[in-house]
């Protein structure tokens, strides 16, 4: 699954609203902002470095990643830990998740991503699926949007192919967790090569 995460990972890509994301205005600020995003990873002039910094200042506020971290690890273990272990673990996943597309920046090519369906779930959870394109072959990616405390509409969780990277990570935890301790699990998110999305 390396290669397809990899082209996938692409995906997850949307500037910072200067105001509040508004439902209505969710499927072409997506759609603005993947372009500019594709056009950063053509730019051959820019180190991958570059690269990377211009890719997380064009998506960093529009994923929640303190709620990602949540929705990983459970509520139950998430409750239990104190605020300030809360506050680093969700920062240590927040960078795997950012290591992991750091990592895969070369495999991409020219694939295209376009949006193809927005559909609201209930009144705070909204879907919006695109489809990456690579010759004849196409890639469901859905995005999942919830609707915080100010209004605007967030990204907690992405579906690639059907598969929840939320509940791929949370499932790796548990395992852990059943056999090792809450600091055992920090440790590894600290390493690079550990805890990434396997090959299908």
């Amino acid at each position: 699954m390396k290669r397809i995460f990899a082209l996938l990972m692409l995906s997850l890509l949307c500037t910072y609203p200067a105001m509040a994301l508004e439902e209505q205005d969710i499927s072409s600020f997506m759609q603005t902002n993947i372009d500019l995003a594709t056009t950063i990873l053509r730019d051959k002039k820019l180190q991958k470095s570059e690269k990377s910094e211009k890719l997380f200042v064009i998506f960093d506020s529009i994923f929640d990643y303190n709620l990602m971290a949540q929705l990983a690890i459970g509520g139950k273990q998430w409750s239990s830990l104190l605020p300030a272990k809360q506050m680093e673990f969700s920062k240590l996943f927040e960078m795997k998740l950012k290591n992991s597309y750091m990592e895969k920046l070369d495999l991409y090519t020219d694939e295209k991503i376009v949006i193809k369906n927005l559909e609201k779930i209930k009144d705070t959870r909204i879907h919006l699926t695109t489809h990456l394109m690579k010759n004849s072959e196409v890639y469901e990616i859905i995005y999942k949007f919830y609707k915080n405390k100010n209004g605007s509409w967030m990204i907690y969780d992405v579906d690639i192919l059907g598969v929840s990277i939320i509940q791929t990570y949370r499932t790796q935890f548990a395992d852990i967790l059943a056999k090792e301790s809450f600091e055992n699990l920090l440790e590894r998110l600290k390493k690079p090569d550990e805890l990434t999305p396997k090959k299908q």
